[in-house]
């Protein structure tokens, strides 16, 4: 097989990778809304009781209660928990503005923490486990080709923030770059914030008589719309990005296929 058809196979592979995250991505989105809906059912009317309960409660707990949950943000996905479900219940918890404020410094955090993690303790691991999967491998070698472009695209599909903290940094890329780049995952971080906090406004919608909704409620759903159809769009233009990239990877012999 010619080097270009290596490449053009190991892309055809990155993308179902990808696709098959995507369909990973989903799962929390839909665990939330099941919740919401059986909140709704159980509680009906009191639902906003509730809610205001918590809100009262988060709200006592002042900047410890931000720092505890950036603390747990960071040890959860460290475990490879999705940071999907975290980021929602932000949203829920905080609201869209701060809640994303969390995520986004918790997630720098945990990425720094994970970076050191892969270039120590864990190197041998995580090479050995990218070994036996050639899509992760040529993707790896694209990254060392044009490293703060490719991680920034990287981090603009719905492949895992944590894996690819782990990956780039058994990796060796510049940390200066790997954290900037880090700040790419910023656009998802606010689809999933906001997904937690609309989920929540919906919830109290649902508690109310119809005409009681008001053009805010409105707003908040149409909000999330909008960056559902935002990110939808970053994120295919990053696979395509992504996925030219690998295309123009010799996955054999670790160098660019030639033209």
């Amino acid at each position: 097989m010619t080097p270009r058809a290596r490449g053009s196979e190991i892309a055809e592979r990155v993308h179902r990778l990808i696709g098959r995250a995507v369909s990973g991505a989903v799962l929390p989105y839909l665990l939330l809304g099941g919740l919401t809906v059986a909140a709704v059912i159980v509680l009906g009317r009191d639902i906003e009781h509730h809610i205001a309960a918590i809100e009262t409660w988060v709200e006592a707990q002042g900047p410890r209660g931000r720092i505890v949950f950036a603390l747990f943000f960071v040890a959860t996905t460290s475990a490879l928990i999705p940071e999907s479900i975290l980021s929602m219940i932000a949203g829920a918890l905080f609201g869209p503005i701060e809640g994303l404020s969390v995520v986004v410094a918790a997630s720098l955090v945990a990425a720094a923490l994970q970076y050191g993690l892969a270039r120590g303790l864990f190197r041998a691991r995580i090479e050995r486990w990218l070994g036996a999967r050639p899509p992760l491998v040529a993707i790896r070698q694209a990254v060392l080709r044009d490293e703060v472009r490719l991680q920034t695209l990287l981090r603009l599909t719905p492949l895992s923030p944590a894996s690819q903290n782990y990956a780039m940094g058994a990796a060796g890329v510049r940390f200066p770059g790997f954290l900037l780049a880090s700040l790419a995952t910023t656009p998802q971080f606010l689809l999933e914030v906001y997904f937690g906090y609309a989920g929540k406004h919906v919830a109290r919608i649902a508690g109310r008589s119809a005409r009681a909704i008001i053009i805010h409620d409105v707003v908040v759903v149409g909000g999330l719309a909008a960056c559902l159809l935002t990110v939808l769009l970053l994120s295919r233009l990053a696979r395509r990005a992504v996925e030219e990239a690998v295309a123009g990877v010799d996955p054999m012999d670790g160098t660019n296929a030639p033209g």
